[in-house]
């Protein structure tokens, strides 16, 4: 079963260049570069003969059913979306590496005796609506999200509804397709440890818990050259001090406790008037809930010292998802197979959030890693060589082998 490498690496780059002259990748979910590439997997299924479903959330889902026990299913796959300015891989190196590793599996050993299915999730990252893994929580039954919108006031429904509607074609099925017996996820790492250890795969035994805010300050907004320093209430000052408090303070609490303010805005963000109100995220990572328990706690307790009039403080936390452990069983065969295709291993914890951990809520989960160059993600420099991307395919097609043949 040899890999067809072009096929990978140029479907990859056909969903890519629907990004044109934009700075990195821009699929937010239900914006015109999602839909296209949505459409184009869902194109590339109906050509290969594949039985094709869309989703409420616009969660695509292909497969290629058993022969023997089509009601048992083996999935793969990961999700479609991206951050704002992302990389090439994220999210879509599963989805699109899930499809060669089924189509080689096809092509060189015929029809599975269990249903071989590729899932690409609706969305993941939270990049554009204020919900997080939309797509696999609505596959898994375990939420659905209501009443949110985008920073333009455009409700989610009605994003969804348009978008999704955009993905029927003739010969698709609409519906939520039954659970797995079992959830792959090939991803690439997204840090340095696979590469600065020249390591070809990571095999993830867990998932941090993430939890993610958005505190708001509220000051008086006034003349910048008439009002006298000891008279201002600057809420963008303020905020300032806040997150190197909270910097500092996450540090202490735990040297594993990631702390992250990536989105800040301004009012009425201009040269000449002092911020009369300020907004900012923190997303903060851990394994132990403990740890991101007490960081919220102090959190909470940081924002009412500083809350002093004529100053109001607010927080909103808006993702509680919680450490999550993977199948071991899963693990151990993925690492067997990986010694007999000859391929370096080694074993850790995820420090991003994966569609991973909500399916383990409800299958035996798994994950494959491959390196990540320099370990950047969620930028435009997302890279990873095409010999570390094959051999990920290589270790998935193995492992779905081995499951439904």
């Amino acid at each position: 079963m040899q890999l067809v490498s072009d096929e990978l690496i140029s479907r990859l780059r056909t969903i890519n260049q629907f990004s044109g002259n934009q700075i990195g990748q821009n699929r937010l979910v239900y914006s015109p570069t999602w839909v296209k590439g949505q459409q184009q997997l869902i194109k590339w299924g109906l050509a290969a003969g594949m039985a094709v479903t869309v989703d409420a959330y616009g969660t695509v889902y292909l497969d290629v059913i058993g022969s023997q026990s089509p009601n048992g299913i083996v999935a793969t796959g990961s999700h479609m979306d991206t951050v704002v300015h992302g990389g090439k891989f994220d999210g879509l190196y599963g989805v699109v590496g899930g499809f060669q590793a089924i189509s080689n599996l096809v092509a060189a050993l015929g029809r599975p005796k269990k249903t071989l299915r590729l899932i690409s999730f609706s969305e993941e990252e939270g990049s554009r609506f204020p919900a997080t893994f939309t797509g696999s929580k609505h596959y898994a039954r375990v939420a659905d999200v209501h009443d949110i919108v985008d920073h333009h006031g455009i409700s989610f429904d009605d994003a969804r509804q348009k978008a999704v509607a955009k993905l029927q074609f003739p010969g698709v099925n609409t519906g939520l397709p039954a659970l797995p017996d079992s959830f792959t996820e090939l991803h690439i790492e997204q840090g340095p440890r696979l590469v600065n250890q020249h390591l070809q795969i990571g095999l993830v035994t867990s998932i941090v818990g993430q939890r993610r805010f958005t505190v708001t300050i509220n000051g008086v907004a006034n003349h910048a050259g008439t009002t006298p320093m000891a008279d201002r209430h600057d809420a963008l000052l303020l905020a300032s001090s806040l997150i190197n408090r909270l910097a500092i303070i996450a540090r202490t609490i735990s040297r594993q406790l990631t702390f992250t303010v990536g989105e800040l805005h301004v009012w009425p963000n201009t040269a000449n008037v002092i911020p009369g109100k300020v907004t900012f995220s923190v997303d903060t990572r851990h394994v132990q809930k403990a740890i991101l328990d007490q960081f919220e706690t102090t959190l909470r307790s940081e924002i009412q010292k500083v809350a002093v009039a004529p100053f109001s403080v607010s927080v909103n936390r808006w993702v509680n998802d919680q450490p999550t452990l993977l199948d071991a069983d899963m693990l151990r065969q993925n690492d067997r197979w990986a010694r007999k295709l000859g391929l370096s291993t080694a074993i850790f914890a995820s420090g991003a959030g994966h569609d991973s951990e909500i399916m383990s809520r409800v299958v035996p989960t798994t994950m494959i890693f491959v390196p990540s160059i320099k370990g950047i993600s969620h930028a435009p420099e997302e890279k990873s060589t095409p010999a570390d991307l094959h051999a990920g395919v290589a270790l998935l097609q193995e492992s779905l082998k081995h499951q439904t043949y």
